[in-house]
């Protein structure tokens, strides 16, 4: 390996996010390189592991850019090039390995053919197959469609077929190629810096493609080398991303059609190519949400199939289907499919059968409701007797049998890359003892319905390495995590949290609909509604917020609107009166979400009379007739949980809480909010008035 190439020097260059210890397997790795002119720089992108104290005492001699802030791949290489002191730049993903030559032969086969300006290895998975990713060709209408179309994997030794990973080429000879992968490449030093490196337009994917694109146009050749090979532990840095990375790469296609093809290709084919683009992306997310899918497919078959046998038996053939031209039972689906969606058993609840149940019956109320105003698909009582008597057994059964089969161990196979079908992705915010012992108990049990995604807690926990799942991120970043995930549930670890961090964590993310799960400590009070669920052997207090849920949120409303519009008739003389005589007031009082309130109010020693032209504000819908405390916007900002209400639990004490107190009261209040309470709360109002 005698060679003038081999006194020049490689920077090699890693953008880290919450991978150390895959980080240091590849410094240790990069250490045993047989080439001996190297430098490392580390970019580290605000990782929360501890990666770069980690770096800093046990490789002291590495060069490690601190960033505040992700600020994605591309934008992190450009930071460390800008260190750099290397002829040549060696691009690597913390999550690889090299060989003890990958190093030498890639630099020795730029030295030896002028004309190529960045190289990339043969890039081998963690199973020892081949990574395709590792040479390929640009996402051209002509190379992209079999993709597409899964004609790739049917006919891989198809020059047409196997087009975008290069599939017909032999893997073990060099190839000149379109691209290569950015988690091993290596660039001639002077043409990444006249290209001024990756476009950091590109957040994370596609900045590759975009790089290699830009080597070709300048007159360069990009090869796959075939003598070295590299392991890649493919997307480790995005398992612990608090962002959408669905999106980040369809978004990135986009950018890279957008700016490469948008002046040498047609519109329609420009189109088509957005259009293949879109329909990948929408495949992902039917397999993302594939359990919505069948359990809609599931409901609307059993309704279906419950009316064909009701109207079968009730007229001894189908002809109410022929005749209405497959509106019936078409109709009926719809009904019961929308009440079902309505209590949310296509999206957080999908094995609820208790809600399925209700869903049921409700469909059938709703079908009788129907059949009465719309009288061409009245064809008999019978028929909806009998179908609605199918649907609320099958409904609610079939769920029963599957959380049946679940708890003997089918539906969850051992080793698992995506969401376990039919489970609660559900997250844990403690990474301490109690928050192991949880998910331990949890994951030893097949019927639990929870998929536990990671830990959550407020810095990474010096004993990762014993952590039963992954630790996915920061307490500050639950609402990203949350999203980027798509969790349902959230399980708290009450002895690594106060009450107060728990309650001002729910706060923080009511919005998002969570079902929040604890196991109470010893004499320990919380807030929530009194349900107990036992899941993997521990018992678990569930607190829900009544409140943000759909079905109360519209029958509130509906009570407001009913009310107020009722007692504006009734007080419509008083109203006229104090308006003439100048008594109305305007105040301002904070709402929810931070927002000011413009409403009035009459000058009175009345208390009652005093609130008559609020109502104009609850029929507006900006504030309720029962909710959080009034505070005028004179006062400090509350933060107030719900809409202010005209009345509420602290108006019938008749005393002024102090914050904490009324942070409590308001949790109280959204936690069991129904008609019946605030009925008493409106009652007890008048009787205290």
């Amino acid at each position: 390996m005698d060679g003038t190439f081999k006194m020049k020097r490689v920077s090699v260059i890693i953008v880290s996010y919450n991978v150390r210890s895959y980080l240091a397997h590849a410094i240790d790795a990069i250490s045993r390189s047989d080439y001996i002119n190297i430098e490392i720089i580390v970019v580290d992108n605000n990782s929360y592991d501890g990666t770069c104290e980690y770096l800093g005492e046990n490789y002291p001699f590495i060069n490690v850019i601190e960033n505040d802030e992700n600020v994605g791949f591309g934008r992190a290489v450009n930071q460390g090039v800008k260190i750099a002191s290397g002829d040549y730049y060696l691009i690597l993903n913390p999550d690889t390995i090299i060989e003890e030559d990958t190093v030498s032969l890639l630099v020795k086969h730029l030295a030896d053919n002028k004309e190529v300006g960045m190289v990339g290895p043969k890039i081998l998975n963690a199973d020892g197959t081949l990574q395709l990713s590792c040479k390929r060709s640009f996402p051209t209408l002509r190379v992209a469609l079999p993709k597409i179309l899964g004609l790739d994997r049917i006919f891989p030794k198809s020059k047409w077929a196997g087009k975008y990973n290069l599939t017909y080429l032999d893997p073990n000879k060099n190839h000149s190629v379109d691209a290569i992968s950015g988690s091993c490449m290596l660039i001639r030093s002077k043409i990444y810096n006249s290209l001024n490196g990756f476009d950091e337009d590109f957040f994370m994917f596609g900045e590759d493609l975009d790089l290699c694109a830009r080597v070709w146009e300048n007159g360069n050749e990009v090869h796959y080398v075939s003598e070295t090979k590299i392991i890649h532990y493919k997307g480790e840095s995005v398992k612990t991303a608090p962002y959408d990375s669905r999106e980040a790469f369809y978004h990135s296609m986009n950018i890279f059609m957008n700016k490469h093809y948008s002046s040498t290709l047609g519109f329609l084919t420009r189109f088509m190519i957005s259009i293949g683009i879109s329909l990948k992306k929408i495949f992902s997310i039917i397999n993302e949400k594939r359990s919505l899918f069948i359990s809609l497919a599931m409901d609307s078959f059993l309704v279906i199939i419950a009316f064909i046998i009701a109207i079968n038996y009730r007229f001894s053939n189908l002809n109410p289907i022929i005749v209405s031209k497959g509106l019936v039972p078409m109709v009926y689906v719809l009904l019961w499919i929308s009440m079902g969606a309505f209590l949310q058993i296509y999206s957080r609840y999908i094995l609820s059968y208790s809600r399925a149940l209700i869903s049921s019956v409700t469909g059938f109320l709703i079908a009788v409701l129907f059949t009465y105003f719309f009288k061409q698909y009245a064809f008999s009582r019978l028929v909806i007797i009998i179908a609605s008597s199918i649907i609320i057994f099958f409904l609610p059964g079939w769920r029963v049998l599957l959380h049946y089969l679940i708890s003997r161990g089918y539906f969850r196979s051992v080793k698992q890359s995506r969401s376990l079908l039919f489970s609660r992705k559900s997250i844990i915010v403690g990474a301490d003892a109690e928050g192991i012992r949880i998910a331990e108990n949890i994951i030893k049990r097949f019927d639990s319905g929870l998929d536990l995604i990671g830990f959550v807690d407020h810095e990474y926990p010096s004993k990762s390495k014993d952590l039963p799942i992954p630790f996915i991120g920061n307490v500050e970043e639950l609402r990203q995590i949350v999203n980027s995930h798509s969790i349902c549930e959230v399980i708290f670890s009450t002895s690594a949290f106060t009450n107060k961090h728990i309650l001002d964590i729910m706060d923080g993310t009511r919005d998002l609909r969570l079902i929040y799960r604890m196991v109470p400590r010893e004499q320990d009070i919380l807030l929530g509604k009194t349900n107990i669920e036992d899941i993997g052997g521990i018992s678990f207090v569930n607190i829900e917020y009544n409140l943000f849920y759909r079905l109360h949120r519209i029958s509130k409303r509906i009570f407001d609107l009913m009310v107020s519009f009722i007692l504006l008739l009734i007080f419509s003389p008083i109203i006229f009166i104090y308006y003439i005589l100048g008594r109305s007031i305007k105040m301002q009082f904070w709402g929810e979400n931070d927002i000011i309130i413009d409403s009035v109010i009459f000058e009175s020693d009345n208390e009652l009379i005093r609130d008559i032209p609020l109502l104009f504000s609850v029929l507006y819908g900006s504030i309720s007739l029962v909710g959080s405390s009034m505070i005028e916007s004179s006062e400090r900002n509350p933060g107030l949980l719900c809409q202010p209400g005209i009345t509420g639990i602290e108006r019938i004490r008749n005393i002024k809480l102090d914050p904490d107190i009324r942070k409590a009261v308001e949790h109280y209040y959204i936690q069991h909010q129904n008609l019946k309470l605030d009925l008493e709360i409106i009652i007890k109002t008048l009787l205290n008035g």
